[in-house]
């Protein structure tokens, strides 16, 4: 019974309603008297410019759509002087791509199991976020740098710098292991 009552009433109600919603004349004056006053001014569209077309004439030259290749300039070595020059025969390992600036120490590993001396290598972080395995004797660096000494906190690298008249000289470099917390 009350839900009877119930439905009688909602349906009064909205009888109600909608005969006071049936007169929308004033409603539909005022929208067309707004839309009158208001105008939007958009400016007008720049006119599209002419294409002119580009003829690449670099044939034999890089590609425009490709990434520059990083060279490394190669030394004038003199080999006909009495004195210290780099190997130039041996081959560059990938890490000899970069400055020392751009390489990070991360960490070493040992070897236990070798009973005289236990192997050390040092882990090093390249530019790219790869991270290298070498030991000592490896090459890195833009300079022939030739690890020397590999420790838990550092590397030891003695780079092979041009002096100026054709010759080459040592220079002894770090690096030192990177905190998590400098990344």
């Amino acid at each position: 019974m009350m839900k009877v009552k119930s439905l009688t009433m909602c349906g009064v109600w909205t009888l109600f309603f909608n005969s006071a919603c049936s007169d929308k004349t004033d409603l539909e004056q005022f929208v067309q008297q707004t839309k009158q006053q208001h105008t939007a001014l958009i400016a007008p569209l720049k006119a599209t410019p002419k294409f002119e077309h580009f003829d690449y004439a670099g044939k034999g030259k890089r590609s425009p759509y490709v990434l520059p290749v990083r060279k490394q300039t190669e030394e004038a070595i003199d080999i006909t002087k009495d004195c210290l020059q780099p190997e130039l025969n041996r081959q560059k390992s990938h890490l000899e791509t970069y400055a020392l600036d751009n390489l990070k120490m991360r960490g070493t590993l040992t070897d236990p199991h070798i009973a005289k001396q236990p192997t050390i290598w040092a882990l090093i972080e390249s530019y790219d976020g790869k991270v290298h395995r070498l030991s000592i004797g490896d090459y890195l660096g833009l300079y022939h740098g030739q690890i020397k000494v590999i420790t838990k906190k550092s590397i030891e690298i003695v780079e092979l710098i041009p002096d100026g008249s054709g010759c080459w000289t040592h220079r002894s470099s770090h690096l030192t292991l990177v905190d998590e917390d400098s990344r």
